[in-house]
């Protein structure tokens, strides 16, 4: 008894560690028996089903451009950030207004500037004019002595009367001149105000617009959606606008995608081309949102395939399915999507993995691990699936071909 309670104790950890292999190994077949028996199993499945990648777009996209009347470039201060959900009113783009602050300013002290010219011009006119009607005035006065002068000469002699009459004579023109001369002073007097008042009013017009400017230094959405930085080329590489840039008047800053209205775009190998037409429904998933299964047809193919990447030789058709769906907040732009468009419905039949169709002959059949071998008419295969008809049922599990 001894003996045997040492030998335990002196091999009781060899015996340990062989127990944890054995239960290691026992637990770990278990999954791969699983994974086995679920590809293998055969589902009542009557849709032919072709699978493609594509992406979410919206179908109405509205473009937030830069203003377009003012001739500077606009520097941007701030972007709402890309794929933040926007309604009508929201402030999206924000302009940096520091060059609008020094034309401001400029504008001020020009309109100071215009507005005291204005009061300078007006001052020394009324002075002109003053000096003028004062002169006026004067030769006036200077008329009437003339006047008495040679009214009172009548005793004197010829000579003097002469002399008398060519004073007056002067006096007269002289006075004569002063009227026609303070009437074009007035003229004068008028076009320097107005050009005064013209200064101001270009400096007005100024500040209005530069406030005006200052105002379309924010961008306002009209739409709800989802917002979209555009991409554009620099040489020959194509980059999303950012924050600091400058961009021109017109230019495109911001798309807000309308999110009432998605499609899910395919872009489909043109070795696949003839499987797929217009009006063929489709069963789109987001990848990002496996759990909602949404539907569509096929609406649009492009007629003319177009390369992937520049240097590629694959060439795609762009295909583009509107999705039945009503506003839903997650389907934003740019999420990848698993399509399904189906191809054919066909009567009783079974899907199978490909690999556990056998064939001899053109005769087909498949091992059922329960009841053996099962003759099958085969009807289609596509995408590593075969569709075929005989004595299976939904859940059945088959063997592989090289099992």
């Amino acid at each position: 008894m001894r003996y045997l309670i040492s030998y335990f104790q002196k091999y009781f950890k060899t015996l340990w560690i062989v127990m944890q292999i054995g239960i290691f190994f026992t637990y770990c077949s278990i999954p791969q028996n699983k994974n086995m028996v679920h590809a293998n199993k055969v589902s009542k499945d009557s849709l032919v089903i072709f699978y493609e990648s594509g992406q979410l777009e919206s179908i109405e996209t509205f473009e937030i451009n830069a203003p377009r009347r003012w001739e500077m470039k606009y520097r941007i201060l701030k972007l709402v950030p890309e794929g933040s959900v926007v309604q009508p009113g929201d402030t999206i783009v924000y302009f940096d207004e520091q060059p609008l602050k020094d034309r401001y300013f400029k504008a001020i002290a020009e309109l100071k500037k215009a507005q005291e010219g204005l009061r300078a011009t007006l001052e020394q006119n009324a002075l002109v004019l003053e000096k003028k009607r004062i002169a006026i005035k004067q030769l006036k006065m200077q008329f009437k002595i003339d006047s008495s002068r040679l009214a009172n000469a009548r005793f004197e002699s010829k000579t003097r009367q002469q002399e008398i009459a060519i004073d007056l004579e002067k006096t007269r023109l002289r006075l004569q001149k002063e009227i026609k001369a303070l009437q074009s002073q007035k003229i004068i007097n008028d076009t320097k105000e107005r050009l005064q008042r013209i200064k101001i009013q270009q400096a007005q017009i100024e500040l209005k617009r530069i406030l005006l400017m200052k105002k379309e230094m924010r961008l306002v959405s009209q739409h709800s959606g989802v917002a979209i930085y555009p991409v554009y080329r620099t040489g020959e590489k194509r980059m999303k606008i950012k924050e600091g840039e400058s961009v021109y008047p017109g230019q495109t800053v911001l798309q807000i995608a309308n999110l009432n209205r998605m499609k899910a775009v395919l872009k489909l190998n043109e070795v696949d081309r003839q499987l797929v037409r217009i009006g063929q429904k489709a069963l789109i998933t987001v990848d990002a949102y496996p759990d909602t299964v949404f539907e569509g047809q096929i609406a649009e193919i492009g007629r003319v395939a177009i390369k992937v990447q520049y240097d590629a030789t694959v060439k795609v058709y762009l295909v583009d399915i509107p999705l039945q769906s009503k506003a839903n907040f997650r389907l934003k732009p740019g999420l990848s999507v698993r399509v399904g468009v189906v191809l054919d419905t066909l009567k009783n039949a079974f899907q199978i993995p490909e690999w556990c169709l056998f064939e001899q002959e053109q005769t087909y059949w498949v091992q059922s691990i329960k009841k053996g071998k099962i003759p099958v008419h085969l009807m289609r295969r596509i995408d590593g699936l075969a569709f075929v008809q005989g004595k299976l049922k939904n859940g059945m599990i088959l063997e592989t071909i090289n099992q």
